[in-house]
């Protein structure tokens, strides 16, 4: 168990080295991913309806990056349970709308699997949870 002194000891210490190198990867290559794949996406011509739906995923999922990379860094502070689940949030909206891109994308084919699998794991994660909140 963690003393009350150590929590709070832990909540005044400044972000870690390691953990704000890590932001900043996270800021730079998500950064370079929304600019090469923004770039692309305005310079090509004639791309099919997939294409443009894959490349608003990515550029979706990449400025969700930056955004969090950029609050973590700003904040540079320890992240507090609400923070975690607004990352949470973040995690489980890419992952969303990286599967109905795959689905649509593949015509069905490619994301049905990665859609059902992710139902799947939601659901075993619900179940889970409402057994240990039962004990």
């Amino acid at each position: 168990m963690i003393s009350a002194e150590e929590t709070i000891a832990g909540l005044q210490d400044a972000l870690s080295l390691r953990r704000r190198v890590r932001s900043l990867v996270q800021l730079f290559g998500a950064s370079a991913v929304v600019g090469l794949v923004g770039t692309l996406w305005l310079t090509e011509d004639g791309l099919p309806v997939r294409t443009h739906i894959g490349f608003a995923a990515v550029m979706i999922v990449g400025l969700l990056t930056i955004a969090r990379a950029a609050q973590v860094l700003r904040r540079r502070g320890h992240l507090f349970a609400r923070d975690r689940v607004i990352a949470g949030w973040i995690a489980v909206g890419s992952a969303a709308v990286l599967a109905i891109g795959l689905a649509l994308a593949g015509r069905g084919l490619l994301g049905t699997p990665v859609v059902v699998l992710a139902l799947l794991f939601l659901a075993i994660t619900h179940h889970t949870k409402k057994r240990w909140e039962k004990r």
